[in-house]
C-alpha cells in the first residue's frame, strides 16, 4: 500500500482489536467458571484402597480437633503478696498487713493449746523463717479464714517451737499411824486424828513441736504442806475383874488431860445412874443423871454450841465446843426442852441451855453427859466437882 495514511490506519485498527481481545477474553472464561460451580455441583470419587493398610485408614475417621482453652492468669488484690516459709512460697494473701495478722494468730492459738489448767507460764516461737514478696501467680490465693484453717488442720505448713511450764499440784495421802490406848474397849477403833496429807508442786517444762509434746523436764519440787499422820486409836480397855463384869464404879477409866483455864460443873442437879465404863458388855462414854421433868440443864462450862439435832442411839444432842480442845455432849430425850437454843450461839457456865421433858409416866427423865477431849471420851467425874 503505496498510501501512507491508509496504511497507519490499518495498522491502528489492527491493534485495537488485539488489545481489545486481550480484555474481553478473561472475563469471558471467569464467568463461565462461576456459572460451572454453581450450576454443576462436583462429584467426589473415592478410589478403591489398594492394600490392607489403605483400607485401615480410609475406614478410620478424621481426629476431631481439641479446642485450646486458655488458662485466665488470676487476678489478686493489689496488695497482695506470697507468704514465703524457709524460702518456699505457701499461698497468696490480700497484703503484707494481712500475713502479719494470720502469723499473730495463729501463733497465739499454738501457744494456749493442749493446756490442763495448771500452766502458769507459756512461751511459743515460729520455727522456720517467715517472709512475704509480691504475689506473682506462682500459688494459689487464700482468704484470711481459709489460710488459718489450713493452717489449724496442718501445723507442719508453719512448724511451732514452744515450751510449755506446767505447776501440778500432788496431794499424798496421810500416813496411817495405829495407837493402842486403854481408854476405849477392846474392838473399838477410833480417829483420833483424820491426818492431812502432804502437798507438793511439781514444776515441769514441756516442749511441743507441731502440736505434739517431744519432751517434758521436771525443773523444779516444792513442798506446801507437811504431812500429818492418821493416828487411830485401838482399844484395849477391860473391865477390871473385881467389878463383877457387871456395873462399873464411878473412878472407871484413866483420867485425861487438864486445862487450866477450865472448871467444870455438873450440867444438872440430880441422882447419878449410871457411870462411865463397861456395863453388860456395852461401853457408856458418859455418865446418866436422873431428875424429874422440868429440871434445868445447864452449860457445864462456857463454849460455843456447835451441834444441835437428833442423832441415832442418843436422842436429842447438844454439843459445846470449849477451850483447849474440851467438848461437852449432853443428850436427852426430846428437841422440845432446847427450843431456844441456836448453832453458834455462846453460852456461859451455868446458863440454862434446856429442860428434861415430860415422861409418859411422868416420873423422872435421863440426861446422859460426855466429856471428850480431842475427840477422846474422858469419865467426867474426873472433872466434876
Amino acid at each position: 500500500m503505496k498510501d501512507p495514511a491508509k496504511r497507519w490506519i490499518l495498522i491502528g485498527s489492527f491493534a485495537f482489536v488485539m488489545i481489545a481481545l486481550a480484555v474481553l477474553l478473561p472475563l469471558l472464561f471467569h464467568r463461565s467458571e462461576v456459572k460451572l460451580s454453581v450450576s454443576e455441583p462436583r462429584t467426589v470419587v473415592t478410589p478403591e484402597p489398594t492394600t490392607e493398610e489403605d483400607a485401615v485408614t480410609m475406614r478410620t475417621p478424621a481426629p476431631t480437633p481439641v479446642p485450646v482453652v486458655e488458662t485466665p492468669v488470676p487476678v489478686y488484690p493489689p496488695k497482695a503478696v506470697n507468704l514465703l516459709v524457709d524460702g518456699v512460697p505457701l499461698f497468696a494473701l490480700d497484703s503484707r498487713e494481712v500475713s502479719e495478722q494470720l502469723v499473730r494468730t495463729y501463733l497465739e492459738e499454738c501457744a494456749y493449746e493442749n493446756l490442763d489448767g495448771s500452766t502458769v507460764l507459756r512461751t511459743a516461737s515460729i520455727d522456720a523463717v517467715l517472709s512475704t514478696v509480691p504475689a506473682d501467680g506462682s500459688v494459689e490465693y487464700a482468704a484470711f479464714d481459709v489460710a488459718l484453717n489450713k493452717l489449724r488442720k496442718n501445723r507442719s505448713l508453719i512448724p511451732v517451737r514452744r515450751t510449755v511450764e506446767c505447776a501440778e499440784l500432788i496431794i499424798e495421802a496421810p500416813e496411817p499411824q495405829t495407837q493402842t490406848t486403854s481408854l476405849l474397849p477392846e474392838g473399838v477403833r477410833m480417829y483420833r486424828r483424820c491426818g492431812v496429807g502432804a502437798r507438793t508442786f511439781v514444776f515441769t517444762e514441756t516442749l511441743y513441736k507441731d502440736g505434739l509434746a517431744v519432751s517434758k523436764t521436771e525443773t523444779m519440787r516444792m513442798a506446801v504442806v507437811l504431812g500429818i499422820p492418821r493416828v487411830t486409836l485401838v482399844g484395849a480397855y477391860r473391865l477390871p475383874a473385881s467389878a463383877n463384869g457387871s456395873v462399873p464404879n464411878p473412878n472407871e477409866g484413866e483420867r485425861g488431860p487438864v486445862s487450866e483455864s477450865l472448871s467444870f460443873t455438873a450440867p444438872i442437879r440430880g441422882k447419878l445412874i449410871g457411870y462411865f465404863g463397861l456395863q453388860t458388855g456395852e461401853m457408856r462414854y458418859g455418865v446418866d443423871y436422873a431428875a424429874t421433868p422440868g429440871t434445868r440443864v445447864v452449860a457445864p462450862e462456857s463454849g460455843t454450841v456447835v451441834f444441835l439435832g437428833e442423832r441415832n442411839g442418843l436422842g436429842f444432842v447438844i454439843e459445846i465446843r470449849h477451850e483447849d480442845g474440851f467438848l461437852s455432849r449432853l443428850c436427852i430425850d426430846s428437841d422440845a426442852a432446847a427450843a431456844n437454843l441456836v448453832l453458834d450461839k455462846h453460852v456461859t457456865k451455868g446458863e440454862t441451855i434446856a429442860t428434861l421433858p415430860e415422861t409418859e409416866d411422868a416420873k423422872e427423865s435421863v440426861l446422859h453427859y460426855e466429856l471428850l477431849i480431842e475427840g477422846i471420851p474422858y469419865n467426867p467425874l474426873y472433872y466434876l466437882p
